[in-house]
């Protein structure tokens, strides 16, 4: 069982975990693979691996009582690892996995406010790790890294919607005494 702390610490935790294993994943998977696998599609099972994991995560901040609500999205982006043809398609069918799951499966919300987060911290993240422009492994695990540091903002702009309804009840004076003088009142115990 995954035990999470805050999203936004484990969401930075995860993103240096994910991008210091980039490297020696690549280089392994493309040692046991070499000549059977395109380096692209190597990439490709290394960011479905990221997601697959970061889902869980995602689930349980989300209280999802089961994981099988993820498994429909992951397995979209699996048939996208071998289906699309270039990386730049690849990874903005990444960043709509990334939101789907999120946004709409394990934090929804307000359509608005939910869709401007998603696009700030999804193409903020994109559009930094374009502009180093990576064309190395070095370079990809440090794009990585960046992306997850931009994908922690998500919880930043959605706090209120990370906690549940209870931790929000018992966080505010005012909802505990109207539970309270409801008690009193109707004769509950």
């Amino acid at each position: 069982m995954i035990t999470a702390g805050t999203p936004l610490r484990t969401t930075l935790v995860f993103g240096l975990g994910s991008a210091l294993m980039f490297i020696p994943l690549h280089l392994f998977l493309a040692a046991i693979w070499s000549g059977l696998v395109h380096s692209a599609l190597i990439f490709r099972l290394i960011l479905w691996t990221y997601l697959g994991l970061y889902a869980v995560l995602l689930a349980r901040w989300g209280k999802q009582e089961s994981l099988v609500r993820v498994l429909f999205p992951l397995a979209f982006l699996l048939a996208a690892v071998f289906a699309v043809g270039t990386r730049s398609a690849f990874l903005l069918i990444f960043l709509a996995v990334l939101s789907w799951i999120r946004s709409g499966i394990c934090f929804p919300g307000a359509t608005l406010k939910t869709v401007a987060a998603e696009v700030l911290v999804c193409f903020g993240g994109a559009g930094l790790v374009s502009y180093f422009n990576p064309h190395s492994l070095i370079a990809w695990a440090v794009g990585i890294w960046l992306f997850f540091l931009i994908q922690a903002l998500y919880f930043l702009f959605m706090e209120g919607k990370t906690e549940s309804k209870s931790e929000r009840s018992e966080a505010d004076p005012f909802e505990a005494a109207r539970k309270g003088a409801e008690k009193i009142l109707f004769g509950e115990r």
